[in-house]
């Protein structure tokens, strides 16, 4: 049996990175035949993924997912692992519909208010029966054999759909991901670190809760640095909101990097901030790729304790989980206070990544439950 990843997303975005290109790769070293077919790097590779989530007519869309059906047509016999529920599910939505093909549902995200459907009700009517987001996406899970959860809260959400359903984080690659080799210099400012794509207001306020914790923090330890790294349609409003209200403090702004960039950026880090601007249920159904990656690199981790945060991090062993800006001011503060401590954490934090979260450990999981699907009933 074949098993093909089918993402919106390409490989630079963390979505289909992770869920599809990585998890691919994982079930490959399990003995699984695998391949992906990501809408934005094999049909659309002309395309920015900002034009993915944004700039698409229903018309384009719907192109695109007939070439996705014509494609996927060969191996309506086989499985889809299909990551997301946007307007490129209709693909395997529609062929198991019309040949039976059977596919599972991957997500890492509650979507259902930012979904990517179509601006008219009648294609949605037209692809999935109905143009109610909340009802579409019910009904992709409904049909799935078997749902993969990235979090104890989307796990809650598609049981209710669906009644084979695992929880898998998005976990992280530890060979990759990775604490320095050396010792880091003396004389090198103290880092926190915050990374992420920027894509509308909510994302913004995260980053700037960040930045002014951070300013207070620097107030007390010149001696410091916060190091953002980020992307996406709200980027350049962000830099500009940031530079009229901390001109005076140091922050330094790198814009989107590839993924292989990444692990020596986070090296040059020494605290990971994971603050979350509002609590919604998207916020505490999220599996932040970001997470993972920081506590990989040995980062400690500085983390608002909302959704999936709560269950990865136990405060004062891998991290310290904080309630609000004055929390995360003081937790930032007594890391830069305590080497002892960020030392502790960074080596709890790194055995953490490994023990609980590597790709090694989730395509075990991963690979025993579709395990269960590789014949038909």
């Amino acid at each position: 049996m074949k098993i093909i990843f089918v993402g919106l997303s390409g490989f630079d975005y963390p979505h289909t990175r992770v869920r599809c290109y990585g998890f691919a790769k994982a079930l490959r070293q399990r003995g699984f035949n695998t391949t992906v077919l990501s809408f934005k790097d094999h049909l659309a590779p002309h395309l920015t993924e900002e034009d993915m989530y944004a700039n698409l007519r229903d018309r384009d869309k719907l192109g695109l997912i007939y070439r996705a059906v014509r494609k996927l047509w060969p191996d309506r016999k086989h499985l889809f692992y299909l990551q997301k529920a946007h307007f490129h599910s209709a693909a395997p939505f529609l062929l198991s519909k019309w040949a039976g093909a059977r596919y599972i549902l991957d997500y890492d995200d509650y979507d259902v208010p930012l979904s990517n459907f179509f601006a008219r009700g009648r294609y949605s009517r037209l692809c999935f029966g109905t143009n109610d987001w909340e009802e579409i996406t019910a009904r992709i899970a409904s049909k799935a054999v078997a749902c993969v959860a990235a979090s104890h809260g989307l796990e809650e959400f598609l049981s209710s759909y669906n009644e084979n359903v695992i929880r898998v984080e998005t976990g992280v690659d530890t060979e990759d991901f990775h604490p320095p080799r050396d010792e880091k210099p003396s004389e090198e400012p103290l880092t926190y670190f915050w990374n992420g794509i920027v894509w509308g207001d909510e994302i913004v306020r995260c980053a700037k809760l960040a930045m002014k914790a951070f300013a207070r923090v620097h107030e007390k330890h010149p001696e410091t640095r916060l190091l953002v790294v980020g992307g996406g349609l709200q980027w350049q409003r962000l830099i500009e909101e940031a530079k009229a209200e901390y001109d005076h403090v140091p922050i330094v702004f790198r814009g989107w990097m590839p993924p292989g960039a990444m692990p020596p950026i986070l090296r040059e880090s020494d605290v990971g901030l994971l603050p979350f601007g509002v609590d919604n249920r998207w916020v505490r159904c999220k599996s932040p790729t970001k997470l993972f990656e920081y506590l990989a690199s040995g980062l400690p981790v500085v983390s608002w304790n909302l959704g999936e945060a709560g269950h990865v991090i136990q405060d004062g062993e891998n991290g310290l989980l904080v309630d609000d800006l004055d929390s995360m001011t003081a937790a930032m503060t007594r890391l830069a206070d305590d080497p002892g401590l960020r030392e502790k954490l960074s080596r709890n934090a790194r055995r953490s990544a490994v023990e609980k979260y590597s790709h090694e450990v989730l395509g075990d999981r991963l690979a025993e439950f579709i395990r269960r699907f590789e014949t038909r009933p």
